[in-house]
């Protein structure tokens, strides 16, 4: 049914890798995604929760309420015999961490990315599933721009946004206010945030490790003495600059999570800031 090498591995992802495949249907081959997990059964008392991981992301993949979002990757099978794999119905075009410091990914396709990972973050979250980590290195993005993420930190069935979710296993990145064991949908919203201030700022914010920010930046920016989108954006205006700055910090909101904004606030406030740029440009070509 599906072939994969070792030989054809693409990266490694948050728990285990990924490989190039082939599913075979009859006379019909198309290329796939395999992703599988670094352990092997009998598995060891202690990597139990990993299991866990796996079995919440096929609950995930395999639920018709929420598996139906365009960005999310569509799964074709999944095994458990002697190691934990599933695969992706998708030929695999690169991912988003590979482009971002790249000058020909411009603001427009940044705006377009941000928009779709809220609107699949807000889509989750209204079908009561929160994912703990999405890093930008687990984002498939194609020649049009779209995305597709393919690996989650641990996903959480049936919770709302008040649900208190305990931390049993550290998994990529994660807000600071998983320090006291648990983590809510506001902690996904913290992980956008990251996203968001890739996006913007190439990467100038961010320092020694993904979630090391620089402090004093984000700081200047809430006082409106900074802005956190990078000088080679000349196309963005000072009030857009202010606005996705805020939005950024909103989200990033160390001090106070229950302060972040909803995910279905964010998807408004990016949709309206696209709209407005939308406009300005028209009314700038109109006016020449």
């Amino acid at each position: 049914m599906t072939n994969y090498k070792n030989r054809g591995e693409i990266q490694k992802t948050l728990t285990g890798r990924l490989f190039h495949g082939t599913i075979v249907e009859g006379t019909v081959t198309r290329p796939a995604i395999v992703k599988t997990w670094d352990y092997l059964f009998p598995m060891k008392p202690e990597c139990a929760p990993r299991l866990y991981k796996f079995c919440d992301e096929i609950e995930l993949l395999t639920d018709e309420r929420a598996n139906k979002h365009p960005n999310l990757v569509k799964l074709y099978r999944y095994c458990f015999d002697t190691r934990l794999a599933v695969v992706y119905d998708a030929k695999f075009t690169g991912v988003l961490s590979n482009v971002l410091l790249a000058d020909d990914f411009g603001w427009d396709d940044r705006m377009k990315v941000a928009t779709q990972l809220a609107d699949l973050f807000s889509w989750l979250h209204e079908k009561g599933i929160a994912f703990g980590c999405v890093s930008d290195s687990c984002i498939m993005i194609d020649e049009e721009v779209n995305i597709k993420v393919f690996d989650f930190g641990f996903v959480s069935n049936n919770v709302t946004e008040d649900t208190e979710i305990p931390v049993e296993v550290r998994v990529g990145w994660e807000g600071p206010d998983i320090q006291n064991g648990k983590r809510t949908m506001k902690t996904d919203v913290y992980i956008f945030g990251i996203l968001l201030l890739k996006l913007i700022a190439k990467n100038e914010f961010i320092c020694a490790g993904p979630y090391q920010l620089d402090r004093c930046a984000i700081d200047e920016a809430t006082r409106g003495k900074k802005y956190l989108v990078h000088e080679c954006f000349k196309e963005v205006d000072y009030s857009n600059a202010f606005e996705i700055t805020l939005l950024a910090f909103l989200c990033l909101n160390p001090d106070y999570p229950d302060q972040r904004p909803t995910m279905k606030d964010v998807v408004h406030a990016l949709k309206l800031m696209r709209t407005r740029m939308k406009k300005r440009k028209r009314d700038e070509t109109e006016a020449e």
